[in-house]
C-alpha cells in the first residue's frame, strides 16, 4: 500500500526550530580559526576546538573537551559489538552508503493487518570503534514511514520525510563510542492504524582512511516513551526493547516501498515526487502560493542546489526569497542550478498559475548541498532532497512576500496529492539547465 497516493491530508507537522544568524563578532572568530590535524594516532582523544564554536550553535554536551573523561563514554560492555550492524571494511576507503542488506525496522506493535498505531517512536545505537581506530566522520542516510529526526551525539542534524528519498548527513563523531537516535513518527495518513518502518545506512570514516558500515538491524533499540536525555551519548537503554525486521532491503519489502533514493549517491529524479495543488475539485482558473521550508544540518549556512520542477500550467521558483527560473511549457520538466543558498533556514515558493481548468499541478525535486564553512573536516558536504508532497502548504491568496523567508504561512492549508511524477508523462529536461527566464505578470520580483 503506498500512503502516499491519497489526496487532501491534515496534520500538524513537527516544529522546525528557527535559524538564528551569529553575531558578527563570532563570525570573525570563526572564519580565522585555524583548525587542527586530523586526530594523530600518538593522542587517542584529543579535545574539539569547543572554544571556537559559539555556544548558541554547538550545545557544550555535544562536543567533548580536553578532559571529556573516556568513562564517560557508553562501554562496550553496556553496548555490545554488533559485528552484523558494525563490519569493518579491510580494503580501507571510499565505502558508499547504500541500503543494500539494511532491514526495515520498527517496534514489535503490528496488529495482524500489519499495521502499526500512531505514535512517536525512539530508537538507539551505540557503536564503539574497533581497537585501534579512532572515528572522525560519520555518512549516515535514511528513508522513514513516515518522519524521523536524526541525533548524532545528542545534537539535532535533520529530519526526514517519507520513504522515496533519503536525506545524506555527514557528522563529525567523538573519538570514542557514538550515539545514533531517531525520533519517529507515524501519521494518521489511511486511518487510526497504518504501516510504520525505519531503514537505516551509514559509512563511518576513520583517522586512518579505513571504513566501516553500519546499518538497521536487530541491534538497535527502540522505545515507546522518550524521557529525557533520551538521544544523548550518556543515556541507559538497556530497558529499551530490541526492534524487529520487517524485511531486509531490497529483497524482502514490508509495504511495497520500493527503490529509496540516496541524495547525493543516486540521481534526482521527479519519478517519486507528487503533483500538488490545492483541494478544489473541480480545479478553477487562477494564481495559488505553494512553499516548502527546512533547516539545514547544523552549522551548515552555504549551500547550492538543482531543481527539476514543472507546473500544470506556468510557474515562478524562488528560493529564499530570490528568483531561480519560470516554466511557461507544460509538460515540459525545467532544470536549474541553484548557487548561494544561505542556511540554516531554506525556503522553496512556487507562484504558480492555473490556465485550463481541467487540471492542475505542480511537479518538483529538488536536491540541497550544504556544508559547515567553519567545520573542520574537509568534504564533509551533507544532501537534503525535497519532492513535491503532503509536506508543502498552499494558499489561494497570494500575499505580497509569500516567498520570503520571514514570511507566516502558519494559516496556510495543507497540500492536495494528485498522482506521481509519471502520472501526467511530463517531458524530461535532458542534462541542459534550462534558461531562468523573468518572473510570470504578476509574480513576485525576487530579491
Amino acid at each position: 500500500m503506498f500512503k502516499a497516493t491519497f489526496g487532501f491530508v491534515s496534520f500538524t507537522l513537527l516544529a522546525v526550530r528557527a535559524g538564528v544568524a551569529a553575531p558578527s563578532s563570532v563570525v570573525s572568530q570563526l572564519s580565522n580559526r585555524v583548525c587542527p590535524a586530523p586526530y594523530p594516532s600518538s593522542t587517542p582523544y584529543p579535545p574539539y576546538p569547543s572554544s571556537s564554536y559559539p555556544s548558541s550553535s554547538y550545545p557544550s554536551s555535544s562536543y567533548p573537551s580536553s578532559s571529556y573523561p573516556v568513562s564517560s563514554y557508553p562501554s562496550s560492555t553496556a553496548y555490545g559489538y554488533s559485528s552484523r550492524s558494525l563490519v569493518p571494511r579491510q580494503s580501507g576507503g571510499n565505502a558508499s552508503l547504500s541500503f543494500t542488506g539494511a532491514d526495515w525496522i520498527w517496534r514489535d506493535e503490528f496488529d495482524s493487518s500489519g499495521r502499526a498505531p500512531v505514535g512517536v517512536r525512539g530508537f538507539r545505537k551505540v557503536f564503539n570503534p574497533p581497537e585501534g581506530k579512532i572515528p572522525s566522520t560519520l555518512e549516515i542516510a535514511s528513508a522513514v514511514d513516515d518522519i524521523a529526526t536524526l541525533f548524532v551525539n545528542g545534537e539535532e542534524i535533520g529530519t526526514n520525510y517519507h520513504w522515496p528519498t533519503a536525506n545524506a548527513y555527514c557528522v563529525p563523531l567523538y573519538p570514542g563510542s557514538n550515539v545514533i537516535a531517531f525520533n519517529a513518527t507515524n501519521l494518521d495518513l489511511v486511518g487510526p492504524l497504518n504501516h510504520a518502518a525505519l531503514l537505516v545506512t551509514a559509512v563511518v570514516t576513520y583517522t586512518d582512511g579505513t571504513t566501516s558500515r553500519i546499518v538497521s538491524d536487530l541491534s538497535w533499540r527502540v522505545s515507546a516513551s522518550l524521557p529525557s536525555g533520551w538521544e544523548q551519548p550518556g543515556f541507559d537503554d538497556s530497558s529499551w526493547e530490541a526492534v524487529i525486521s520487517e524485511g531486509t532491503y531490497p529483497t524482502q519489502d514490508p509495504d511495497n516501498y520500493g527503490t529509496v533514493s540516496i541524495a547525493g549517491v543516486n540521481p534526482l529524479s521527479y519519478a517519486q515526487a507528487h503533483w500538488i495543488w490545492t483541494s478544489e475539485n473541480p480545479k478553477t482558473l487562477g494564481t495559488r502560493a505553494l512553499r516548502r521550508t527546512l533547516d539545514l544540518p547544523p552549522g551548515n549556512t552555504n549551500a547550492s542546489g538543482q531543481v527539476l520542477i514543472v507546473a500544470d500550467d506556468e510557474y515562478s521558483l524562488y528560493v529564499n526569497g530570490h528568483f531561480v527560473g519560470t516554466g511557461m511549457a507544460f509538460p515540459t520538466v525545467q532544470r536549474f542550478n541553484i548557487s548561494n543558498i544561505q542556511g540554516p533556514r531554506v525556503v522553496v515558493a512556487v507562484y504558480a498559475v492555473n490556465t485550463n481548468p481541467t487540471q492542475a499541478g505542480v511537479l518538483a525535486a529538488m536536491q540541497i548541498t550544504s556544508f559547515d564553512p567553519y567545520g573542520c573536516v574537509a568534504n564533509c558536504t551533507s544532501e537534503t532532497s525535497i519532492l513535491t508532497d503532503v509536506f508543502w502548504k498552499v494558499s489561494t491568496n497570494v500575499t505580497s512576500g509569500f516567498e520570503q523567508p520571514n514570511f507566516d504561512d502558519s494559516t496556510w492549508s495543507p497540500i492536495t496529492q494528485d498522482g506521481t511524477g509519471t502520472s501526467r508523462s511530463p517531458t524530461a529536461p535532458g542534462n541542459g539547465i534550462s534558461p531562468s527566464g523573468t518572473p510570470l505578470p504578476g509574480a513576485p520580483a525576487g530579491n
